[in-house]
């Protein structure tokens, strides 16, 4: 009887342990997809593919664009309703757009990092609002991006989705999806064995150029298809609504004398320093030098990075004071507008100063991309700050999407404008008109594509100094940058150069490239005994002296 009832027991307990197991673990239902959804599949399968083709692997030029183009067409088409879409959401999936254009007009890989970036968040504020309405205040906002990676929690049921037995569409697609997947080990068996004849060898090498290009591409393929799982989880999960948003706080705040006190320490400590910076001040915005500066660059340069850190510190206290305190009838308090204005205000006289400062340091030094870029920098900043203060008064103020759209728009002036094919064409031009004496060769050859043009043009330069160090870096240019397999020719001109171009394909195309390229060309074609001192010329070896042009 013993024995009996201790096994009832223990039956009692596995099946008590199991039924609670079975309700904690209880799998997610799959996505009831239709033919929509499929198409969707389809489509973001194709995107993703082509993006790691065309796109990631090869420089992020037109073929990123391209791919920016149907990823962000198909989810505008595949989550959009009626009288869904939204003037904000409109013109966050415009904008996303329009910054992966700057892939295709400009080379400077600072603008095209933060394009990415930009474009990326835009396109998630962009997509969530089609999807799930538009976010209102400043949580709801970086609730968006919370949101989006709560998602990837699903892959696990898209893939059962897609692959599950329910609907002909559904049990079709996910077939041929996976015969496509086990096709693929098989394919790199097979096909080392079968080139092993000379004629699959040779067809196989005129399909991808050669065999381990093959390879290549199969494994970007790979990549592809990876991301594209990413993809259509985040698509299904928006749709069905599948995703966590953060849980609304139960936090009353903290009261609002610690957080006056602690801002008014901080607030005489700013007002002490612009008491002591008067002079400074007035130097920035008159013009003129201090007397214990002895440089505009060491003045430029000075206070930058450590404006830079106070403006992050500043946004951060002042973002915090209104969300941490307490709220009257939902209003902040007027002590902390007030000490938190001050703040916002003096970082916004820090920046001007600064904005001043490199104003000065340009108008004497001429234009460089970093001196562009650090403006265009803390224009942003500027922007950012103005908004904050306009949020401490008016509650309706988003300052998350206001820097984003900020963000997006100077990204996108840079792209259009080309800070490096800007600044180019600005030192040529001083050069040439006698504004300056001296260019800087070595710097316009960094540019890169767009340098390429003037540095063409610095290569018939009447200045023999100039124009010698130029054909240097042009030799480089022919012989290495721009070409291949050029030591084995005895001679080359335009057509030889055009069958040996180094970047060729749709994908590697961006307009600066194009127009270096035919910049090349036409130097050539006006001084073809150029060609002998390229191939005499030994980039290698940098001590070597031509005394005289061989040309």
């Amino acid at each position: 009887m013993n024995e009996n009832n201790i096994l009832q027991t223990e039956t009692v307990q596995n099946e008590t342990y199991t039924d609670t197991h079975e309700q904690i673990y209880t799998p997610a239902p799959p996505f009831e997809l239709e033919k929509r959804d499929i198409i969707f599949t389809v489509c973001a399968l194709v995107a993703s593919v082509f993006t790691c083709l065309f796109g990631i692997f090869n420089g992020f030029n037109l073929g990123y664009f391209i791919s920016s183009l149907l990823l962000l067409v198909s989810f505008t088409v595949y989550l959009i309703k009626k009288k869904s879409l939204s003037l904000f959401s409109g013109l966050c999936i415009i904008l996303s757009l329009a910054n992966s254009v700057v892939f295709i007009t400009t080379t400077n890989a600072s603008v095209k990092l933060f394009g990415m970036i930009v474009g990326f968040l835009l396109a998630i504020l962009g997509i969530s609002g089609i999807a799930s309405g538009k976010a209102k205040g400043n949580r709801e906002t970086i609730g968006v991006f919370y949101s989006m990676t709560t998602t990837f929690g699903n892959v696990g049921v898209s893939l059962r989705s897609i692959f599950s037995n329910s609907g002909d569409n559904k049990k079709s697609i996910g077939k041929a999806l996976l015969g496509v997947a086990c096709a693929i080990p098989a394919l790199i068996i097979i096909v080392p064995l079968l080139a092993t004849d000379e004629a699959f060898r040779g067809m196989m090498n005129s399909i991808f150029n050669n065999l381990e290009n093959g390879f290549i591409i199969i494994l970007k393929v790979v990549v592809g298809v990876s991301l594209s799982i990413l993809v259509v989880t985040y698509g299904y999960s928006m749709k069905f609504g599948r995703f966590s948003k953060p849980k609304e706080s139960t936090f009353n705040g903290i009261d609002n004398v610690y957080i006056i006190s602690f801002l008014s320490v901080i607030a005489v400590c700013y007002l002490l320093y612009l008491f002591s910076q008067l002079a400074y001040f007035f130097s920035a915005f008159s013009g003129f030098l201090p007397d214990d500066t002895t440089t505009h660059s060491q003045y430029a340069r000075s206070g930058f990075f450590e404006m830079c850190i106070i403006a992050l510190i500043n946004f951060a206290l002042v973002l915090l004071s209104l969300l941490l305190s307490k709220k009257q009838n939902g209003n902040v308090c007027a002590g902390i507008k007030v000490v938190a204005t001050f703040i916002a205000l003096f970082t916004l006289i820090i920046i001007a100063t600064s904005i001043s400062k490199m104003v000065l340091y340009m108008s004497e030094y001429g234009m460089t991309v970093l001196r562009i870029t650090t403006s265009a920098f803390m224009v942003f900043l500027a922007i950012t700050f103005i908004a904050v203060v306009l949020r401490i008064f008016m509650q309706n103020i988003n300052i998350v999407k206001t820097s984003l759209v900020t963000a997006g728009v100077i990204v996108l002036l840079l792209g259009i404008v080309n800070v490096n094919s800007f600044c180019a064409r600005y030192n040529y031009d001083a050069y040439k008109a006698k504004s300056v004496q001296n260019i800087d060769v070595e710097a316009m050859y960094n540019l890169g594509d767009e340098g390429i043009p003037y540095l063409t043009k610095l290569a018939c330069s009447k200045d023999s100094e100039v124009a010698l160090e130029a054909q240097r870096y042009l030799a480089i240019v022919y012989t290495e940058d721009y070409f291949v397999d050029m030591y084995n020719l005895d001679e080359f001109d335009a057509k030889t150069l055009e069958k040996h171009q180094k970047y060729t394909g749709f994908s590697y195309f961006n307009i600066p490239r194009n127009r270096a390229y035919k910049a090349l060309y036409k130097f050539i074609e006006n001084n073809p005994q150029f060609d002998e001192y390229c191939l005499q010329y030994n980039s290698y070896y940098s001590d070597i002296d031509f005394e005289d042009n061989l040309w």
